[in-house]
C-alpha cells in the first residue's frame, strides 16, 4: 500500500482506499472529486492546475451546477415547445378576462379562433406555425367568409400571438413570452393581395328611406330604428334605455342619456357597461323624430322611472334580445328592397343595423360638425373612429366649393 505521507501535494487517500483530489484558488480549498487510482487522481489535478494557469478554471461544485441548470432549461425549453396553439389560445383568453375584458368580447374571441382558427392550427406546436402556413389559411378563410369576414378573424390571430410574443399592454413584467417573433403576416399585407371588394354600411340612407326602413318594422320596434338613425345609437344602447333616462327641457329639447348597453354574445342577454367611459353621453333628440318619442312612450314603454323603451314582447320589463331586433330589422330591410325593385329604384346593399349608425354621424358630419363634437355624439374616445364623417364633410365642402367657382361673375 502506499504510504500515505509520500502522496503527492492536494491528493489524499481515503479510508475506503480512494483518491481524492484539492485544488487551492484564492484561498478556497476546491474538491477535485474522488478516484479509484492515484493516475487518475493526478491526471484530474493536473488538468485543474492547468486551467488556473490559464485563468480558466471553474469549481466541480459550480460546473455541476451550470450542467444542472442546463438540463433544466432544455427540459423547460422542450416543454414550452410542446405548447399547442389551443393551450396558447386557452392561456390568451383567461388573460383576457383576468385583465376585465368585456365578456361579449372574450366571447366573441373564442368563437373566432374555434371556428375557423383552432381546427387547423389547434393541436401544432407554437413554434410550428409559420407565415407561410398563415398566408394559405387566410386565402382559403378569404374564399370561404370574405375578406371583410376574414379580417376580423385575422385581427383576432394576430393580438393572440402578439401577446405570445410579451407585445401586449398590460403585461406584467413577469410574463414568459412563449415566441420571440409573430408569424402572423400584418393585415395590410393581406390587403395588397386581393382586389377591393365592396365594404358594408358605406351606404347612407336618405330621410325618406329611413322612414320608410322604420315604417316595415312592428309597431313597438319602428321607434328603435329611428333613434340609430337619427341619433347614430348602437343597438345594445337602444334596448338599455329606460324612462329615466329621456328629459325634456324647459325650452322642449328632449335628451337620451346613454349609461348601459345590452348585450347576448356568451352568457345570455345581460345589462352591461359601455365598452369605454366615453360611451356614458348625453344626445340631444332632433326634433324630427321628438313626436315619434312621446307617441313610443305612451304606447309600448313599460311604466316606472325603470321601465324600458323596447321591453321583450310578452310583458314585463325584460330585456330584448339584440339578435332578436336584428332578424326584424333583416326582414324589414329584405321587404324595402322589394318595393324598390318593384318601383325599379336601386336596392340597399350591404347594410345592417349598425348602418344606421353610420348614417346619422355622416348626416351630422355634412351639417359641419367638428371631430370633438362627432366623438362626444358617437360616444367615441379617439378621433380615428369618426374620421369617415369628416371625410364625408370633406367632400361635401369641395362639391360646394366647385360650384361656387362654376358661378357666373
Amino acid at each position: 500500500m502506499a504510504d500515505r505521507r509520500k502522496l503527492p501535494q492536494g491528493i489524499t487517500r481515503n479510508p475506503g482506499g480512494m483518491y481524492r483530489a484539492r485544488l487551492g484558488v484564492d484561498g478556497v480549498q476546491h474538491s477535485l472529486g474522488t478516484f479509484a487510482t492515484l493516475g487518475d487522481a493526478r491526471a484530474a489535478l493536473d488538468i485543474a492546475r492547468a486551467e488556473k494557469a490559464r485563468d480558466t478554471f471553474i469549481p466541480p461544485a459550480e460546473r455541476r451546477a451550470q450542467l444542472k441548470a442546463e438540463r433544466e432549461a432544455r427540459r423547460a425549453q422542450a416543454a414550452a415547445d410542446a405548447r399547442t396553439v389551443r393551450e396558447l389560445a386557452e392561456a390568451w383568453l383567461s388573460w383576457q378576462e383576468a385583465r376585465g375584458l368585456k365578456l361579449g368580447s372574450v366571447y366573441t374571441y373564442r368563437r373566432h379562433l374555434e371556428a375557423h382558427f383552432l381546427p387547423t392550427f389547434g393541436e401544432r406546436p407554437v413554434g410550428d406555425v409559420t407565415a407561410l402556413d398563415l398566408n394559405a389559411w387566410l386565402d382559403h378563410l378569404e374564399e370561404s367568409k370574405s375578406p371583410a369576414g376574414a379580417a376580423q378573424v385575422h385581427r383576432v390571430v394576430a393580438a393572440l400571438f402578439k401577446w405570445a410574443t410579451g407585445d401586449a399592454a398590460e403585461l406584467p413584467r413577469t410574463f414568459t413570452p412563449w415566441l420571440l417573433t409573430s408569424p402572423v403576416p400584418p393585415l395590410a399585407a393581406r390587403r395588397l393581395r386581393r382586389p377591393n371588394l365592396p365594404q358594408r354600411n358605406r351606404e347612407t340612407l336618405t330621410d325618406a328611406e329611413l322612414s320608410a326602413l322604420a315604417d316595415l318594422m312592428p309597431e313597438a320596434d319602428r321607434l328603435a330604428v329611428l333613434l340609430s338613425g337619427w341619433c347614430a345609437l348602437r343597438i345594445g344602447e337602444v334596448l338599455a334605455l329606460r324612462r329615466r333616462h329621456v328629459t325634456t327641457e324647459a325650452e322642449g329639447t328632449t335628451w337620451i342619456r346613454v349609461e348601459s348597453q345590452v348585450q347576448a354574445r356568451g352568457s345570455g342577454v345581460r345589462e352591461e357597461s359601455p365598452k369605454s367611459e366615453a360611451g356614458r353621453r348625453e344626445i340631444p333628440v332632433p326634433t324630427v323624430i321628438a313626436s315619434d318619442l312621446e307617441a313610443h312612450l305612451e304606447a309600448h314603454a313599460t311604466e316606472g322611472a325603470d321601465g324600458l323603451l323596447f321591453p321583450r314582447v310578452g310583458g314585463g320589463n325584460w330585456l330584448n334580445n339584440p339578435n332578436t331586433i336584428r332578424k326584424r330589422f333583416n326582414a324589414a330591410l329584405a321587404e324595402l328592397n322589394a318595393q324598390r325593385q318593384r318601383d325599379g329604384l336601386p336596392t340597399v346593399e350591404n347594410f345592417t343595423w349598425h348602418g344606421l349608425r353610420h348614417t346619422a354621424l355622416t348626416r351630422l358630419g355634412q351639417a359641419g360638425a367638428t371631430t370633438a363634437e362627432l366623438k362626444a355624439y358617437a360616444g367615441h374616445s379617439d378621433g380615428k373612429s369618426v374620421e369617415v364623417y369628416q371625410h364625408a364633410e370633406r367632400r361635401r365642402l369641395a362639391a360646394l366649393t366647385a360650384e361656387l367657382g362654376a358661378a357666373p361673375q
